[in-house]
């Protein structure tokens, strides 16, 4: 153990290297050049210390103990409003994706932009009639325009999707109708598609720029489109061909549920069932560009994050869906602990946890260290948003509160963590964080999240430790070496990204990664070094269904 006085001594020259770090890293280079000239003999004293900076920036520093001494403020106000779940220090069974298994490089020559995986009803003609079956489906949406599916059994492209006249940046499917599809582009479209039969079922120009953020309500009565023109745009089932499949239903009375919860079926979804139609409700416009959108899990509340903004806005879905007006109230949710207005990072990403209703949620940040903030997603425990407000916003008549930070995670290595070599392949570009797009990811059991868009590496953060706990580059053995394989084309596929990773996607059914970017690439993760076995299973499931005749590649394309 180091002796208390040798850390004590060390505390000086480290705090000035830090400083140094801080104004290299900000470029104020004449306070820089008189601080070296000051701090001549601490720097000369110390070489290792200022040749090898802190691995944690001041930045850093200062925001934990900004946060420490509001988790404080706030255990000594109310100790309730500060209570942290169990499971938010539990340590998780470290069984997550994380070993490269397949790689799918040959579905678009361009940039691929979003990525998901979808169970498709198909229906196919054998034997002289017709049957319906049901193929996992890997969906992708490119800057080519196009969006394609390619079956995850097989390889095949199986369906190719034509009709929007810019890059595809967002996908989302119905949770009750599977093959209605929802896509957004960057020509600032809408569409509303049938996957099983690639028609186009609606088609929405209600944005004059990109369309960046499109879902559907997890109750599937709604979807919301965000927009760089400023606006996010609202539509509903249109009242007269709101499906039987909607009605009244509480799922848990603990938890806020929405008056549309969907029902199970009292027949199965066929391709033939009717999908709903849709129409736009409400237009609401914000200050600038929407950068993040996300929906809880009971469909209550929608969450949105807007460029150059310290505030996240709750938009109440409840209060429109219990009265005849088409009035949605908006609440502003501060994510700056001491309440200031300071804006020094943008909500990029937002995600809700999975496991527990969307209790907390975690926001992905513009900062430069990688920040990702954790907050309660309500101050108060079982308490509407409505019953916290605490301040009104008279120039906009908006309420507003400020969120309770219970963890921040940085870009910064666990020191448990196996060392990270960088791939000679893969170049190493600086860029600044405030033009790059962020995106988070929970993992199933909410112990874990995966975060992407700064470089090649997918990001692994554990909610225990609040650590990054491992960077995903391809597949390794248990002594933690890269595994190399005879074959090239064999070590490509073994092999993680090697440009940007833009999108992912969790398939929850089977415990897979799905990850797409820059290097123009779908990749594959599996849990454990066996996760190759699975794919090559799934492979002859399909092979064995395209023998059999259900399988046919068909390549349609709108």
């Amino acid at each position: 153990m180091v002796p208390a006085t040798n850390l004590i001594s060390s505390a000086n020259p480290l705090t000035h290297a830090l400083i140094l770090q801080f104004l290299e890293s900000n470029k104020y280079k004449n306070t820089l050049a008189e601080f070296r000239k000051e701090a001549n003999e601490i720097i000369e004293n110390n070489p290792i210390l200022f040749d090898e900076l802190p691995s944690k920036p001041l930045t850093a520093i200062v925001q934990d103990y900004i946060m420490e001494e509001m988790r404080n403020d706030v255990e000594k106000i109310d100790l309730e409003n500060s209570k942290i779940d169990d499971d938010l220090y539990t340590p998780g069974t470290t069984r997550y994706p994380r070993y490269i298994c397949e790689t799918f490089s040959q579905i678009h020559s361009t940039n691929i932009l979003t990525v998901r995986t979808q169970n498709i009803q198909l229906t196919n003609y054998n034997d002289n009639d017709y049957e319906s079956i049901s193929i996992p489906m890997i969906i992708t949406g490119s800057a080519d325009k196009s969006i394609k599916f390619t079956s995850l059994l097989t390889g095949d492209i199986y369906n190719v999707c034509d009709i929007h006249k810019g890059g595809v940046l967002a996908i989302d499917f119905h949770p009750i109708y599977s093959t209605m599809m929802l896509s957004a582009s960057m020509d600032g479209s809408v569409q509303l598609i049938d996957a099983s039969t690639m028609e186009v079922k609606q088609m929405f120009k209600d944005h004059n720029k990109y369309v960046v953020r499109a879902k559907f309500s997890p109750d599937g009565s709604m979807f919301f489109t965000a927009s760089y023109d400023h606006t996010l745009n609202i539509y509903s089932i249109s009242g007269s061909s709101t499906p039987r499949l909607f009605s009244p239903h509480v799922v848990n009375s603990s938890i806020q549920t929405s008056p549309l919860m969907p029902t199970t079926p009292s027949t199965p979804l066929t391709p033939s069932t009717p999908l709903p139609i849709y129409s736009k409700i409400h237009t609401i416009t914000f200050e600038s560009n929407i950068e993040s959108l996300c929906i809880l899990p009971n469909s209550s509340y929608l969450i949105v994050g807007i460029r150059d903004s310290n505030y996240l806005h709750y938009i109440n879905l409840q209060q429109h869906t219990n009265s005849k007006t088409q009035n949605f109230e908006i609440t502003k949710q501060n994510m700056n602990t001491n309440g200031d207005d300071w804006v020094s990072f943008t909500a990029m990403d937002i995600i809700a946890s999975p496991n527990n209703g969307g209790k907390y949620l975690l926001v992905a940040t513009d900062d430069e260290n990688g920040r990702i903030i954790m907050f309660k997603t309500f101050n108060t425990t079982n308490c509407g948003i409505g019953d916290q407000q605490n301040e009104i916003n008279k120039n906009e008549g908006i309420m507003s509160s400020t969120l309770i930070q219970l963890a921040n995670f940085y870009d910064i290595p666990s020191p448990e963590s196996s060392p990270i070599s960088s791939s000679p392949t893969i170049p190493s570009i600086a860029i600044s964080r405030k033009f790059t797009n962020p995106r988070l990811l929970w993992h199933s059991s909410g112990k874990y999240f995966y975060a992407c868009g700064i470089d090649a590496y997918p990001r692994v953060y554990s909610i225990e430790s609040k650590r990054l706990v491992e960077k995903l580059k391809g597949h390794v053995n248990n002594n933690g070496d890269s595994k190399i394989s005879n074959s090239e084309s064999e070590n490509d596929k073994l092999c993680g990204h090697s440009d940007v990773v833009r999108g992912m996607w969790y398939d929850e059914e089977r415990d897979l990664l799905i990850t797409c970017g820059f290097d123009k690439c779908v990749k594959i993760w599996g849990s454990d070094e066996l996760c190759r076995e699975l794919m090559k299973d799934l492979k002859e499931e399909g092979e064995k269904k395209r023998i059999q005749g259900l399988f046919v590649r068909r390549n349609t394309i709108v």
